[in-house]
């Protein structure tokens, strides 16, 4: 009996941890989603006008900052994810440290002129849970641009499903697309 329930206790304990080990992706952005072709024509205006002022807000930036709201995530970490990522030098942008963040050293009277960023990346993880959450908005606005999720044991883990799910949704809107087919070289 006591084998049984030591079998038990471990499976319980380590279930969950065997699953969160692979990284499930959701991002999710409306920018990247077309309506279907029998939509009303009266239903896709402010859609489209949405999605275009996301993708333009998107052109627009040169400059991003990272906040993580949890200490699972460091900003160091996502900051190295995502310039590891293949896709990061062909956007053009340059991650900047918020002083605007809870951060004291930001908060000193050295710091005359900060530099903010025009995109803000913003970490965090669900309490009890293997799911980290990012959410990516222009801070200029405010308006939130994409957002998602990634099931991972740790942030380590978890910064590069997140770091690749943030270049596509970049590179979705400033880089051109790519052929389909055809023209691969030799």
């Amino acid at each position: 009996m006591n084998r049984l329930m030591t079998q038990a206790v471990l499976c319980f304990i380590l279930c969950p941890l065997l699953t969160a080990q692979q990284p499930a992706q959701v991002a999710s952005t409306s920018a990247t989603e077309q309506p279907a072709s029998g939509a009303h024509p009266a239903a896709d205006v402010p859609q489209s006008s949405a999605a275009s002022e996301r993708n333009q807000a998107i052109k627009n930036a040169r400059t991003i900052c990272i906040n993580s709201e949890t200490d699972f995530i460091s900003l160091a970490t996502l900051d190295r994810a995502l310039m590891r990522q293949r896709d990061w030098d062909k956007l053009g942008l340059s991650i900047v440290r918020d002083p605007c963040s809870t951060n004291p050293r930001y908060n000193s009277p050295r710091v005359t002129n900060p530099v903010t960023g025009d995109l803000e990346i913003q970490v965090n993880r669900v309490v009890f849970t293997h799911i980290h959450t990012y959410i990516l908005t222009d801070k200029a606005s405010g308006v939130v641009l994409a957002s998602g999720r990634v099931r991972a044991l740790d942030g380590v883990i978890a910064s590069g499903p997140m770091a690749e799910q943030i270049v596509q949704i970049l590179s979705a809107a400033r880089l051109p697309a790519q052929p389909a087919g055809g023209d691969r070289g030799f």
